[in-house]
Parts: structure tokens; sequence; C-alpha cells
């Protein structure tokens, strides 16, 4: 048998082994190469993450202080307020693209939108009674997108169910947006 693929290769035995003997290798050495590339590449999307993370994450916590400012509650903002919130919801619409999960991504997206338009959480909606005031439903709201990353990052499958407070300022701005279509017909 071992002279009949010496005699169609053309090889002798010392040729075969060597042959072998490199093809070896060759595989070893691809392998290899592509174990590594996929390695980096993992830690590339890691680092990716972890930045994402921390800085949605300084920018949630900066908006949790915001909203418990004693100037907030009074409901008249200053400038420097209003910049420092704009400041914080740039870095999140920064960062949130480059989280890989689609549902964190559409859950952080709501929370910019609610952010955008945080006058009207509490437009005469659902929710009006439990929620006289805008405050803790955007806290509510920060506080859970906070849970959702954390969720993320734990490698959890789902992200934790939209809290009553997400819900009531969604369909609140939702609300008012209609309202305001409507007046203007």
């Amino acid at each position: 048998m071992d002279h009949v693929i010496m005699a169609v290769f053309g090889l002798n035995k010392d040729y075969t082994v060597a042959l072998v003997g490199f093809t070896g290798t060759f595989l070893g050495a691809v392998v290899a190469f592509l174990g590594i590339r996929w390695q980096v590449k993992r830690q590339e999307r890691e680092k990716q993450l972890d930045h994402a993370t921390r800085e949605c994450g300084k920018a949630l916590l900066t908006l949790l202080r915001l909203f418990r400012k004693p100037e907030y509650e009074g409901g008249d903002v200053s400038e420097s307020w209003k910049n420092d919130m704009t400041d914080q919801v740039d870095v999140l619409k920064l960062t949130i693209p480059l989280f890989p999960n689609d549902d964190l991504r559409e859950r952080l997206n709501a929370t910019v939108d609610i952010l955008a338009d945080w006058h009207y959480v509490v437009f005469e909606g659902p929710g009006q009674d439990e929620y006289p005031e805008s405050g803790p439903v955007i806290r509510e709201v920060l506080q859970h997108a906070i849970d959702c990353m954390g969720a993320v990052r734990r490698g959890v499958r789902r992200l934790p169910k939209e809290g009553k407070a997400f819900k009531t300022a969604k369909d609140n701005i939702n609300e008012y947006w209609a309202y305001e279509a409507d007046s203007r017909l």
C-alpha cells in the first residue's frame, strides 16, 4: 500500500514524511493564526463594550443627580442645568451605538427620547395621580436604563421589563405630541 501511494505521488518515503510534517505545521500555523485573530477581535469588542458601559453609566448617574437638584424641583431650571443635561444626553447619543445588543440600544434610545421631552412625562395622561411631577418619573426611567445596562453586562438574555414609570413617560409624551398635532389642525 505504501508503495502505491509513493508511486502515485512520485515520492520516496523520506519526502512523504517531510511533506506530512510540513502540512501539519502549516495547518497548525493557520489554526493558531485564526485563533489569535478571533481572540484579538473578542478583546476589542470587550474593550469597546467596557468603554460604552463606563461612559453611559457616568452620563446616566450624572443625569440622576441633575434631576435631584433643588433647582430642578422648582420647575425653572438654570442655563447651567440645561447645558449639563444636554452634555450628558449627547454622551448617551454617542455611546449607545457602541452596544452590540439591539434590545439595549432600543431601550437606551427610548430613554434619550424621554429625556428630550422630559417636560411632558406627566402630561395629563395615565399615572398623573401617581406621578404629579416629572422628577420621580425621570429618575425611575434613568434607573431602568442603568438596570438594563447592568443586565447586559451580567450576560442576562432578556432585559428587565419596562417599569410603570417608563411606560407612563412614553405614553404621556406620545399623548402630548398627538394633542399638539390635533390642536394645530
